[in-house]
């Protein structure tokens, strides 16, 4: 069989694949908006919405969330289900866009930016400026206290905004690039907490040569990390002693207004030294590189501990084996004294996205802008009411607040049932919604019941103490493309990225000699670094 007939052969057997996948696309659409020009249930109007399907929502039209906002708003919701991977759903919405269906009145999923922009250039999704204008309308948006910034935040490079905020700003998620330390090692070999990266290579040193989990062999892993799990990357903790280094935006920095590659400087290369150093004198895992979130779980979570300094961003990746033993290791100073970490600001996530064909967008907005109401916004996190959360006083002083010890802040929401985020439920979407929740809010929720033997180590107030001080003062908060100038970046974007990655890799693990730094950089040079930072810096202008 010729080349060319195998091509053939696979296009039309991709094309066969796609009819049957857009006409039930088109049939569950056609049915949705039939039922939107119809009386929904107790002659209520119909407001039709596309979500993703979610295996931790049972039911999305008996979700008690959905009740909710169902019987405040006088509506009935019927939803369409796109995939729950987000590649896929992405897929069929554009399938649905570009066939010429008939849309849902709103798209409530995750979108880049550069899909939105592209989706309300063409008019699919409408902007929903004059409807925040008004007071009557945007009744809950215009009573959150930051409105303009979340506001600014949702601004397209056209100056219009097409969604409604999820907005729920924690200082804990800023920052997720953390490491954790064995404190128990510590304490058996006498040691102390290292605060600069000389301190940490000295006790790396004991914990791969002195058997701290008593086992009797030299089989403990100094630092390690892993490719895909949440904040796991290694490098970045321990770049950041050198410069900073934020993977968020593509490691650019800023200085006084003007963008610069964090990857093309001096420093960068001196924190590479650095690594390959502990890699070569065995006390950085160069599994770091290779294995993924599980197999680093299954490396670690052993009797005893196999790990002196893991970086992860959240407490849950330690089993029973490591609990109350690891604790969190603040960022420590390099040779000029840096100590930073990655700063993300809490933006608000675009949800509710009201299209050309929404029977009543006033009346989808208002649905919307309701579910910014502050009550609805608790029970879209933590579920219903009185079951899995209280405000009520008398359940709330069982439970003490997660800063209450570090700024007096006590309790005032009992989060009764935590397993409800990570589990099949029928309370809530899953935040996948609007919603706001306020900074001092997120303070006072706790699941820290008073004198309770189980409890998790709280590590919020620690991390305020270390980590927060250790955020830049002047920051890319956001990078705001136009279509054209994606267009104009997009190779040249993706493979300095690739490069820079697996340059930095191959530079740590001694796969490539550091004496090739200059041909890094010329490398660089040839891929179009300027052309990119050209465009970034006037990303960032239109950000500001």
């Amino acid at each position: 069989m010729t080349q060319q007939i195998r091509k053939e052969r696979k296009a039309l057997s991709a094309g066969l694949l796609v009819l049957p996948m857009l006409g039930a696309l088109l049939s569950a659409c056609s049915q949705g908006n039939q039922q939107a020009n119809e009386s929904g249930a107790g002659g209520r109007p119909v407001i039709t919405v596309a979500v993703q399907a979610n295996p931790n929502v049972e039911d999305y039209e008996t979700n008690h969330y959905t009740k909710l906002v169902e019987d405040a708003m006088n509506v009935d919701l019927k939803f369409l289900e796109l995939p729950s991977q987000a590649e896929e759903a992405l897929t069929k919405l554009s399938l649905m866009v570009s066939s010429g269906a008939e849309l849902p009145d709103v798209v409530n999923i995750y979108l880049n930016e550069s899909t939105v922009f592209d989706y309300a250039a063409k008019g699919v999704f409408i902007p929903q400026d004059d409807y925040l204008n008004d007071p009557e309308l945007a009744v809950n948006f215009n009573k959150i206290p930051d409105k303009e910034f979340v506001r600014s935040s949702m601004k397209l490079p056209d100056g219009k905004v097409y969604a409604l905020p999820r907005y729920s700003p924690q200082k804990w998620n800023e920052g997720s690039n953390r490491a954790w330390i064995n404190s128990e090692w510590l304490e058996k070999l006498n040691l102390e907490m290292p605060k600069t990266t000389d301190d940490l290579y000295n006790v790396l040193k004991a914990f791969v040569e002195q058997d701290p989990n008593g086992n009797g062999k030299k089989d403990e892993v100094g630092f390690v990390g892993s490719l895909n799990g949440w904040s796991q990357n290694p490098r970045i903790y321990l770049m950041n002693a050198f410069i900073y280094a934020d993977p968020g935006k593509s490691y650019m920095n800023v200085k006084d207004g003007r963008i610069f590659p964090a990857f093309t400087q001096p420093e960068w290369k001196e924190g590479l030294e650095y690594m390959n150093k502990l890699v070569k004198d065995g006390l950085f895992s160069p599994l770091s590189f290779t294995q993924d979130e599980t197999q680093m779980k299954a490396l670690i979570n052993v009797p005893g501990g196999m790990a002196g300094v893991v970086t992860a961003g959240s407490y849950s990746t330690f089993g029973p084996e490591l609990e109350n033993k690891m604790t969190l290791l603040p960022p420590v100073k390099g040779p000029s004294s840096l100590a930073a970490t990655p700063y993300s600001p809490s933006l608000p996530t675009q949800l509710w996205f009201i299209t050309k064909d929404a029977k009543d967008p006033e009346l989808a907005f208002k649905v919307g802008d309701y579910m910014l109401n502050p009550e609805l916004s608790i029970v879209s996190r933590y579920g219903e009411k009185g079951v899995d959360w209280s405000d009520d006083p008398v359940v709330v002083a069982e439970f003490v607040g997660p800063f209450e010890e570090l700024e007096g802040v006590p309790a005032a929401v009992a989060e009764l049932n935590p397993s409800i985020w990570n589990n099949p439920q029928n309370k809530h979407w899953n935040d996948a919604n609007p919603a706001y929740r306020s900074l001092e809010l997120g303070k006072t929720v706790s699941n820290l019941k008073k004198d309770a033997d189980d409890a998790l180590p709280n590590w919020r107030p620690a991390f305020e103490e270390g980590y927060v001080p250790a955020f830049p003062e002047e920051v890319i908060v956001k990078l705001s493309y136009m279509p054209e100038e994606l267009k104009q970046i997009a190779n040249s974007k993706t493979a300095i990225d690739n490069y820079v990655n697996e340059s930095a890799v191959a530079f740590i693990t001694g796969n490539r000699p550091l004496s090739q730094w200059d041909d890094y950089i010329a490398e660089l040079n040839k891929m179009g670094i300027e052309q990119y930072l050209e465009v970034t810096q006037a990303a960032y202008d239109r950000s500001k």
